[in-house]
């Protein structure tokens, strides 16, 4: 099998599949272009979603002898980008490490997919294989939201499971944090530096904000933890106001991050909301506030005894149940109704200059999902 993973994770890294929104490149539209001719070349009907100029996911049907029940695996196509790195586009092997950019996250994991799909195109699995390589997962997950929306939808029965294929280190992936963005601008009024009573600052409430920021903080860290996530947290990201040195500002804003954990409720994280608007109001002065709620992404816990769950425990028992500390697409494809987990090989550097791969690792991972697939 290490044979079979060289050349084809060596075209998958030599294809740039940089998400166009986090370092200005491509996107994914080359890269879906070659998943699509490998599964056409094996007699298997794809196609290519355009989620976005030059974005796309690839989705295929793998045919199997039971189609009323089916499987969902995934992979994303884009990695983040390559500053700093020395050839980020070429395939180096050192020892049992494969280096590259996306070679560990996770164009390892794409490659996976497609040798699992050459190897049941001559061997019929038991059942139906959705194989589903999404774009923009780096960034905001149009490519797993168009999927679930746009494609899911007309699939019934949905699949018994899926498998994300996320760089675990080959533990099984139970679940994992989500976020909420948010942010709050004060307005002030400008005026002369040398005229401060003629201005109403509006950068100073925010040290007011970030007290109570903190305090949040603190409270979280005095919370029961998650038994494999530990605590939510919160941080401010980013911090802009002013215009000049001698001007009194008129405007400020502080972003910031709140990462959620399975079970905390929208109540209590408007409370929080609340509590950040109202330390802005409380500092003195006739300024005036507003916040508001970026973006969500849900955390993800998949039922102790979901059927996906245990069969992976028993194609692979020696792999742990682990939370994991980043936002996955997994928590889409759960919220579509489809009990998700995560499973992928070894390796290191996501996001990273030295990011890598196991070649061994692959392959474990490969014959784990292919084991779980046969005994279905």
């Amino acid at each position: 099998m290490e044979k079979q993973f060289l050349p084809l994770l060596s075209r998958l890294v030599g294809i740039n599949s940089i998400n166009t929104t986090l370092s200005k490149g491509p996107g994914e539209g080359r890269l879906a272009e070659f998943v699509l001719n490998y599964l056409q070349n094996l007699n298997l009907e794809g196609e290519i979603q355009p989620i976005a100029p030059g974005r796309a996911n690839v989705v295929a049907v793998l045919p199997g002898s039971n189609p009323q029940s089916s499987l969902l695996l995934n992979s994303h196509l884009d990695t983040v980008g390559v500053e700093g790195m020395d050839q980020p586009f070429t395939l180096r092997q050192a020892g049992d490490k494969l280096y590259g950019r996306g070679a560990y996250d996770m164009k390892g994991s794409v490659a996976i997919m497609l040798l699992l799909a050459d190897y049941f195109v001559k061997h019929p699995p038991p059942l139906e294989i959705f194989l589903t390589f999404v774009g923009d997962e780096e960034d905001l997950s149009a490519g797993m939201e168009y999927l679930v929306n746009q494609w899911l939808g007309g699939i019934s029965p949905r699949p018994a499971g899926a498998i994300f294929l996320e760089p675990t280190e080959e533990q099984i992936g139970v679940s994992h944090k989500g976020f909420n963005w948010y942010a709050l601008e004060v307005m002030g009024k400008a005026a002369h530096g040398s005229r401060p009573e003629q201005g109403i600052d509006a950068i100073l409430p925010l040290r007011f904000v970030l007290d109570e920021l903190n305090a949040i903080q603190a409270e979280l860290l005095e919370r029961e933890p998650d038994p494999l996530l530990g605590h939510g947290s919160l941080h401010s990201s980013i911090i802009e106001g002013g215009t000049e040195l001698s001007v009194i500002p008129s405007h400020s804003r502080l972003r910031w991050e709140r990462r959620t954990l399975p079970g905390e409720s929208q109540q209590q994280l408007d409370l929080e909301l609340k509590r950040m608007v109202q330390a802005a109001a409380n500092h003195p002065g006739n300024h005036e506030v507003k916040a508001r709620e970026l973006f969500v992404r849900m955390p993800h816990k998949v039922a102790d005894n979901a059927e996906i769950l245990q069969r992976l425990q028993k194609a692979s028992p020696q792999s742990r149940k682990v939370g994991l500390s980043f936002w996955a697409d997994s928590a889409l494809g759960s919220q579509a109704g489809i009990p998700s987990v995560l499973f992928g090989p070894i390796g290191h550097g996501a996001h990273a200059v030295d990011e890598w791969v196991s070649l061994k690792s692959l392959v474990r991972v490969y014959e784990v999902l292919k084991r779980l697939i046969e005994s279905w």
